[in-house]
C-alpha cells in the first residue's frame, strides 16, 4: 500500500484505539472516584457499551478478511444502539426528567434491539439491514457498508429519544449559570459529534471511506467528556439543586456535597462572599466560615434552622439559615444539602421595636400602678378617718346617714380602680407571647383556678382530662376570670363545666348567657353589663390565649347558658387533636 493509504488506516486505527482507551480511564476514573453520583452507573454503562461499539471498529479496520470485518461491523452496529440508550438514561437520571420512564422511549429502544436480534443472523437472504458489504482497495482495503431499510428505521428512530436528551441538556445549560454552563456546553458538542459524523459520512462525500464514521464520533465526545470531569467536575453539579434554586432569588442559597464542599450557590450568594466561585469545589469551611460556624451538616432532622449576620454588599444584615437535604430520587442519603439564608433583617427591626414598645408598655403599666395606687391609698385613708368622725358621733344622724352613703360609694369606687389597675398590669405584663410552656393537666389547672375564686355555692366539673403544652399562671388566669365571669352574671349556684376537645377545651355555665346583641362586644377592652365589673375580665382571657397561639370564641349556639370554645392547643406532643382522655370525678364549690 501506498504511504498515504498506511497513513490513512493509522490515523482511522488511531482515532478509534484512542476513543476506547480514553472510555476505559474515564470509566475506571468514575468507578472508584465517583461511583455514588448521581447518575455515575448509568455513565459507566454508557461507557462499557461505547467499548463494545468501539472495539469492533477497530477489527473492522484491520486486514483479517471479509468475513470478520462483516462480523465486526454487524456486533458494533449492535452495540450503537444500547449505548444510546445509555446516553438516555444517564442524561435522563442527571436532569431528573425521568425520560427513560416513558412509554414510547422504552418502545422506542425494544423494538429496535428485539428487531436487530432477530434479523442480523438472517441478512444476508434479506438484506433488511444491511443492504450490501463490498470490498474496495482505495484508499486502503476496507469494507464499504450499505444500509438497510430496518437499520436505517433504527437508527432514525433512537435518535430521536437521544435528540430529545441533548434538547434536555441544553435547557440545563441555559438555566444554568455560566461556569456550569460551559461543562454542559462540553457535553453536548461531545453528543453531537457522534450524531454529526455519522449523517455527514452517511449522506456526503465529506470521508473517503463509505461507512459510517459514528464510532470515530466517540473520540471527541470522550475527549470533551474528560475535560468536563477532570477540569469543571461535571458530576460535581447536581441540576436537581440547580432546578430547586431560581437563580434570579433574592436570598444567597449554596448546595454541599456529602465532602461538605461549595459545589453550587446562586447569584445572591456572591454578594455575601464575593470569591465563592473563584474555585469550585471549595471547602465549606474555607470559603464560608461564619456560615459553617452556626450550621450542622448534614442537618441532624428534615431541616436545621439557624440565625447569624453576614455583610451584603458591605451593609450588615441579618439572616435565618435553613439547611435541607437535597432530594435525591432514588438514590437517599448522600449527605448533599442546599443552605438557605433568609433575609430577617426587616423582621429583627420589628422585633426590636416590639420589644421597646413592651418595654414602654411595662413602663407606662407600673407608672400607673404606682401613680394611681398613692391618691387611692390616700382617698381610703381619708375614707378611714371620716368613718372616725361618724363613729365618735360628732356629726347629726342626717349628715352621718349622707357621710356613711358616701364613705361607701367611695369605698366602691375605690376598690374598683384597684381591680383596674390589677387587670391593666395582667393585660400589659402577662399578655406577651409565651416562650416557653409546659405540659400543663387541664384537670389540674381548672381546679387550681377554682380554689383561687370565691365560688361560694357554684360547682365546677371538669369532665375529662388532657395533658397539652401551656404557661401554667397565664391558663390559671384564664380560668379564674371564667368562672368570675360566671359567678358575676349567674346566680351563685351556678354550674361550670369543663371539657377537653378535638383541638382544646370548652368552658361553659348554665347561667343567663349572653345576650344576643352584646355578643360582638364581650371581648372587647373595658366592655361590661355589671355596674362593679372592669369590663377587662374576658379581654384578659383572650390575650392570654392569644399569647399561646391559640383562639378563643363564644359559642352563639349554644342556648344552655355561655359556653367559651378553645381551639388551636398544642397536646403534649406539640401537635393539636385530642390526646387520650380520662375521667375526672368534678370539684364542688365552697
Amino acid at each position: 500500500m501506498a504511504v498515504f493509504s498506511v497513513g490513512l488506516m493509522s490515523v482511522y486505527l488511531g482515532v478509534v484505539v484512542v476513543a476506547v482507551l480514553t472510555q476505559a480511564v474515564v470509566g475506571y476514573w468514575v468507578y472508584t472516584r465517583h461511583w455514588d453520583r448521581d447518575g455515575s452507573r448509568w455513565f459507566l454503562i454508557m461507557v462499557g457499551t461505547g467499548v463494545l461499539f468501539g472495539l469492533p471498529t477497530v477489527l473492522f479496520l484491520l486486514p483479517i478478511g471479509a468475513t470478520y470485518r462483516q462480523a465486526a461491523y454487524v456486533l458494533g452496529a449492535f452495540a450503537a444502539v444500547p449505548n444510546v440508550g445509555a446516553f438516555v438514561v444517564f442524561v435522563s437520571k442527571y436532569t431528573r426528567n425521568d425520560l427513560h420512564r416513558r412509554r414510547w422511549v422504552q418502545g422506542l429502544f425494544g423494538v429496535s434491539i428485539v428487531a436487530y436480534l432477530l434479523l442480523a443472523p438472517t441478512n444476508g437472504t434479506h438484506h433488511l439491514l444491511f443492504a450490501d458489504f463490498t470490498m474496495l482497495a482505495e484508499p486502503f482495503p476496507y469494507l464499504a457498508v450499505e444500509r438497510g431499510p430496518v437499520f436505517a428505521a433504527i437508527v432514525l428512530l433512537i435518535q430521536v429519544p437521544a435528540g430529545y436528551a441533548v434538547y434536555l441538556m441544553a435547557t440545563h445549560l441555559l438555566a444554568t449559570r455560566r461556569r456550569s454552563g460551559l461543562q454542559l456546553a462540553l457535553f453536548i458538542a461531545g453528543a453531537l459529534s457522534v450524531m454529526t459524523l455519522d449523517a455527514l459520512s452517511l449522506y456526503t462525500n465529506l470521508f473517503p471511506l463509505e461507512f459510517s464514521h459514528a464510532s470515530l464520533g466517540q473520540f471527541p465526545f470522550y475527549l470533551l467528556m474528560t475535560v468536563s470531569l477532570y477540569r469543571f467536575d461535571l458530576l460535581n453539579v447536581k441540576p436537581v439543586a440547580r432546578n430547586t434554586i431560581v437563580e434570579n432569588l433574592r436570598d444567597p442559597v449554596i448546595v454541599l456535597d456529602d465532602r461538605q464542599r461549595v459545589v453550587d450557590y446562586n447569584g445572591a450568594a456572591t454578594h455575601v462572599w464575593p470569591e465563592i466561585g473563584d474555585e469550585l469545589p471549595a471547602d465549606f469551611e474555607s470559603a464560608c466560615p461564619a456560615l459553617a460556624d452556626v450550621t450542622t451538616v448534614p442537618p441532624t432532622e428534615t431541616d436545621a434552622t439557624e440565625e447569624l449576620s453576614l455583610p451584603y454588599d458591605g451593609q450588615g444584615r441579618h439572616y435565618s439559615v435553613t439547611v435541607s437535604a437535597v432530594s435525591e430520587g432514588d438514590d437517599a442519603g448522600t449527605g448533599w444539602c442546599s443552605i438557605l439564608l433568609r433575609d430577617i433583617t426587616e423582621l429583627q427591626q420589628s422585633r426590636w421595636q416590639l420589644e421597646k414598645q413592651n418595654e414602654r408598655l411595662d413602663q407606662v403599666a407600673s407608672t400607673i400602678s404606682h401613680d394611681l395606687r398613692n391618691p387611692i391609698t390616700v382617698a381610703e385613708s381619708r375614707l378611714e378617718l371620716m368613718n372616725v368622725h361618724v363613729e365618735r358621733g360628732t356629726v347629726d344622724d342626717e349628715t352621718e346617714a349622707k357621710l356613711n352613703e358616701d364613705v361607701s360609694e367611695v369605698t366602691n369606687a375605690t376598690g374598683r380602680m384597684q381591680d383596674i389597675i390589677n387587670d391593666i398590669l395582667t393585660i400589659a405584663r402577662e399578655g406577651k407571647t409565651v416562650d416557653e410552656t409546659e405540659p400543663v393537666s387541664l384537670s389540674e389547672a381548672a381546679n387550681g383556678a377554682w380554689e383561687n375564686v370565691d365560688t361560694r355555692a357554684a360547682t365546677l366539673t371538669v369532665t375529662d382530662d388532657r395533658v397539652f403544652q401551656a404557661d401554667h399562671s397565664k391558663l390559671l388566669t384564664i380560668f379564674e376570670n371564667l368562672f368570675r365571669n360566671a359567678l358575676d352574671h349567674g346566680p351563685e349556684d351556678v354550674s361550670v363545666t369543663v371539657a377537653s376537645t378535638d383541638d382544646g377545651f370548652t368552658v361553659r355555665d348554665d347561667g343567663p348567657g349572653v345576650p344576643e346583641t352584646h355578643r360582638d362586644a364581650i371581648f372587647e377592652y373595658g366592655y361590661t353589663t355589671s355596674a362593679d365589673g372592669t369590663g377587662l375580665g374576658l379581654s384578659i382571657v383572650k390575650t392570654m390565649s392569644e399569647s399561646h397561639g391559640w383562639t378563643v370564641a363564644h359559642d352563639d349556639g349554644y342556648d344552655g347558658g355561655t359556653r367559651f370554645v378553645f381551639s388551636d392547643v398544642k397536646r403534649r406532643d406539640g401537635r393539636t387533636g385530642q390526646g387520650n382522655p380520662e375521667p375526672v370525678a368534678g370539684s364542688g364549690g365552697d
